[in-house]
């Protein structure tokens, strides 16, 4: 089968024996390209294994599912509480440690699967994972439809933040970098960033978008940081110190109260089906790795969300 994987700092595309042993065989229908994806290819620290952990397809009996790309040991008190995103017993991503979504088939164990309303597309289902991550810090901060909120990013987890907060039913405001995220915040029903806000999302984590962040948090509210930072970062503590502001530094996706959150990221989507319209720029066969990530690196080419299709 085709697969996607990395060499040498390399993408590219290799002909793989189809999986098999324990576990679900699905058909792949979509995998997308996420930031951590094109961090692991340009820093190096990549493995060889087939890369993605943004999975969406279709089982043997014809269930549309997307996957939730981790394994845990679901035994540790970590795991039980709900936490099992930050399992330190026995911990494995698919598409990092254990081979990922990028290809024509994926095996994995059945308790990865949340089956999928039919209505969703399921060359947009990989939108699930990312719509989990927006979704898991509004839940951690117990975000109301009554709060305010700031997304500061325009890329796929911004875009993701703006429909997991107009979800809950909040209203929101975004700072884009390029006009064409922007536009794209607008159609998912977000304004303009103005003011003052109960819960600004960071989906940046940079220097100036903290400072940004710190300057537009109303007191006593939130900042959920959901950027991940590829260095080192000052925080602007006197402004967050003075307004006592509380810094949730989200990653991942778990459950709370024995929901997970990839289960509510599901229903999301199933609520707004066209969202994939919106978020998803650019569509890739498996045989084109090289110029997928090529695009999905280049901020000119007024990409949010680059997805591969094996069909094509």
């Amino acid at each position: 089968m085709k697969a996607v994987s990395y060499s040498d700092g390399k993408v590219c595309t290799k002909n793989l024996e189809r999986p098999s042993g324990e576990g679900v065989l699905v058909d792949v229908a979509s995998a997308g390209i996420c930031g951590s994806d094109l961090h692991l290819l340009n820093s190096g620290a990549h493995s060889p294994h087939v890369a993605g952990h943004e999975i969406a397809g279709i089982t043997p009996n014809g269930t549309h599912v997307a996957i939730e790309p981790i394994i845990s040991c679901r035994e540790c008190i970590t795991c039980k509480s709900g936490d099992y995103h930050l399992c330190k017993v026995d911990f494995q991503g698919m598409g990092m440690s254990i081979n990922g979504g990028m290809a024509e088939q994926i095996l994995v164990p059945e308790e990865c699967l949340v089956s999928l309303n039919k209505k969703i597309p399921i060359q947009d289902a990989c939108l699930v994972e990312p719509l989990a991550v927006a979704l898991h810090g509004f839940i951690r901060t117990n975000t109301k439809s009554t709060h305010k909120v700031a997304v500061i990013g325009g890329g796929t987890i911004g875009m993701c933040a703006i429909a997991a907060a107009k979800y809950i039913g909040c209203e929101v405001d975004l700072y884009a970098k390029y006009d064409h995220q922007q536009e794209a915040g607008n159609k998912l029903g977000a304004k303009v960033l103005d003011g003052v806000y109960d819960r600004v999302v960071d989906c940046v984590a940079t220097n100036e978008t903290l400072d940004l962040s710190a300057q537009s948090a109303k007191p006593g509210s939130w900042i959920i940081l959901l950027g991940i930072p590829l260095a080192g970062i000052n925080l602007p503590g006197l402004k967050i110190i003075m307004n006592e502001v509380k810094i949730f530094p989200s990653i991942m996706y778990g459950s709370t109260a024995e929901v997970k959150d990839f289960e509510i990221a599901a229903k999301l989507l199933s609520t707004v089906p066209d969202i994939g319209e919106t978020i998803i720029t650019h569509r890739f066969s498996l045989d084109e790795s090289e110029e997928a990530f090529r695009v999905a690196q280049d901020k000119t080419s007024n990409c949010i969300k680059v997805v591969f299709d094996p069909k094509l």
